[in-house]
């Protein structure tokens, strides 16, 4: 079983086509059939859930919106990742909320990128948005 980190976005990240790019992130292209996103930008990205954040809080501007999903290969390619909409989860980075079945939740303003990392954030079961306004 192999597991994908995918994320669409609404523009391309600039700093994936630069050869000192510090973020992880690599084209996402041959799965984009196989992907739930509504966004035309994919990449697949490594690392940690906290490294992601600090990505988010700085390439995402003021009405932009990030969705990320996780994508399992099971045995002969076959998915194990399912999407189902009603576990869905949308974090606003602006004004600090994290929402998913349960309810919604406010995240502390200083120290929101710790908490948040602590909370599940991707899911093989559902996109997660980040939207920014």
């Amino acid at each position: 079983m192999t597991a994908h980190y995918f994320i669409a976005t609404c523009r391309p990240i600039p700093e994936y086509h630069k050869s000192e790019n510090k973020y992880p992130f690599l084209s996402g292209e041959a799965y984009k059939e196989l992907l739930p996103f509504s966004l035309p930008y994919v990449y697949e990205l490594g690392g940690e859930d906290i490294e992601f954040l600090s990505f988010l809080d700085s390439f995402m501007g003021v009405g932009d919106i990030v969705e990320q999903y996780i994508y399992e290969e099971g045995r002969h390619g076959y998915p194990l990742s399912h999407n189902y909409p009603e576990e869905s989860r949308t974090i606003n980075l602006y004004r600090k909320t994290y929402k998913d079945q349960y309810g919604e939740y406010k995240l502390d303003n200083k120290n929101w990128k710790e908490e948040l990392a602590r909370r599940t954030i991707a899911s093989k079961r559902s996109v997660t948005t980040f939207i920014n306004d």
